[in-house]
């Protein structure tokens, strides 16, 4: 039987996924030696998202991050994800640009790239993917899957058939919305297989419906090899299946592997204390919800529009809001749900719900991705909403714009003349320097992090940062503690 291979996501995607990006460097540093030797092909370990949520929410320098996770991480590669057609997510830009990224990206320790283009098309990523392998950088090339009646097994056949002839040196399934089904995995792999010229298909899905380690395993009895997991804490719910469950169904089918059955326990002992001390959910199961294959919004995107609407007391609007994102989609031509694509689709449809009318206001990324902004969908826009917006003044702004493609003077003459080439890209990536100040005056990254191996510190440190209650009281044995908050 065939080896089968993981990609470990539990330092990128699963905490993104489950706990809002909400691992420290110094949480990750403690356990990256042992998250080395598990055996894993390669770790999903960065995102360009990820660089902006470390400099503004810890204060840490990504680059830095990266080097220092080197150090502990020797011998497996390390990969990062990102949207390959525009370096900042809501602001495209091209050319030189990527160029640059991809060579610090390399010179920081990474070795891997999944470069990405929200509608699968492949054209808007050849350059990024040249420039990376350019680099030294393994390219592997996802094929976003969607449910639409336009996004066929035909349909990705041809995405895989052009990734192919791009350059590609491997090719992963990504399933952000948790829609795969058993039976799409029967028809959908074998018509991808087909068109690989003998690359290599990863498979990587959520758990949002349930489903994602029964496709797994369909998966692999396929031929599929590679798979994209998390550590049990960090698996399941709005993240990847667990390493520990697909490993062991496939030893039951008589499958083989490399992995180091101690090094997962270690690991995921480690994260399970982790969550607790910072009291951060871990995953578990999800319930099937057959509403999600109807609106296919990201958890993430989900949880954001639940909270916002609770904030401006529209709550109760909340299904309302989820339907009229399916009919926006539709309206503009099946964009797939994954960034920035639902966001755009679900800010405009809680504007059509909230103000009563569809399309009263037009938000401009929507504009922009009906005139081709963002590339091309794989349907076409409806034709009322093109009229509609046609009779708008900033229609007429975008109708002949283009992907800027700045030169790397040109950046550095707006964002700093004698700063490094990476601390450049931070500098644009946070559009300006307020923040990339602030994580400087921060000083170096900690990487000691003491919490899993001293939970009643944790405890007293979780409560007396609490609102509520006015005291906490600790008893075990001839030890007593009572912890009150002092009151200026």
């Amino acid at each position: 039987m065939n080896e089968i291979e993981f990609i470990d996501t539990t330092l990128r995607d699963a905490h993104q996924s489950l706990w809002g990006v909400k691992m420290s460097t110094a949480m990750a540093y403690q356990i990256a030696a042992v998250v080395d030797r598990a055996g894993y092909k390669a770790l999903d370990i960065a995102a360009p998202a990820h660089f902006v949520f470390l400099i503004r929410h810890f204060r840490e320098n990504p680059w830095e991050r990266l080097r220092l996770l080197c150090e502990k991480i020797r011998k497996t590669p390390l990969s990062i994800m990102m949207l390959a057609s525009s370096f900042v997510t809501f602001n495209p830009m091209k050319g030189p640009i990527f160029d640059l990224m991809m060579k610090r990206c390399y010179a920081n320790g990474l070795r891997r790239i999944q470069p990405m283009d929200a509608s699968n098309n492949m054209s808007d990523i050849d350059e990024t993917v040249q420039y990376a392998k350019n680099a030294g950088l393994e390219v592997v090339v996802p094929l976003i899957f969607s449910i639409t009646p336009v996004h066929t097994d035909e349909h990705f056949a041809q995405k895989a058939r052009d990734a192919v002839a791009m350059g590609a040196h491997a090719l992963y399934l990504k399933d952000p919305g948790g829609l795969l089904t058993p039976e799409r995995i029967r028809t959908l792999v074998p018509a991808i297989q087909k068109n690989l010229n003998g690359l290599r298909l990863e498979l990587h899905s959520h758990c949002t419906t349930g489903l994602a380690p029964l496709c797994y395993l369909e998966a692999v009895k396929l031929g599929v090899t590679t798979m994209h997991t998390a550590s049990l804490p960090l698996a399941n719910g709005s993240s990847q299946p667990s390493v520990e469950n697909i490993l062991k169904n496939v030893r039951r089918l008589g499958f083989w592997d490399r992995m180091d059955d101690e090094s997962l326990k270690i690991i995921a002992d480690y994260f399970s204390s982790a969550a607790r001390c910072e009291g951060l959910p871990v995953g578990a199961p999800l319930e099937f919800d057959l509403w999600q294959y109807e609106h296919q919004i990201p958890g993430g995107v989900i949880s954001n529009l639940s909270r916002q609407l609770l904030d401006i007391g529209q709550a109760h609007r909340f299904d309302e809001v989820v339907e009229e994102s399916i009919r926006v989609r539709k309206d503009l031509g099946y964009p797939i749900m994954v960034t920035p694509f639902s966001q755009y689709v679900v800010t405009q449809a809680t504007l059509n719900v909230l103000l009563g009318e569809r399309y009263k206001e037009v938000i401009d990324e929507v504009i922009k991705l009906a005139m081709g902004y963002y590339g091309r969908q794989a349907g076409d826009v409806d034709q009322d909403l093109l009229d509609r917006l046609e009779s708008l003044p900033k229609t007429k702004e975008y109708a002949h714009w283009e992907v800027p493609r700045p030169t790397i003077k040109e950046l550095r003459g707006k964002y700093g003349l004698e700063v490094s080439d990476d601390e450049l890209l931070l500098r644009i990536l946070c559009q300006g320097e307020n923040d990339i100040k602030a994580m400087h005056a921060a000083g170096p990254i900690k990487t000691y992090y003491p919490y899993p191996q001293k939970p009643l510190m944790a405890l007293i440190k979780n409560w007396a940062v609490r609102n509520k209650p006015s005291y906490v009281y600790i008893r075990k044995g001839d030890f007593s503690l009572k912890l009150g908050k002092h009151v200026k």
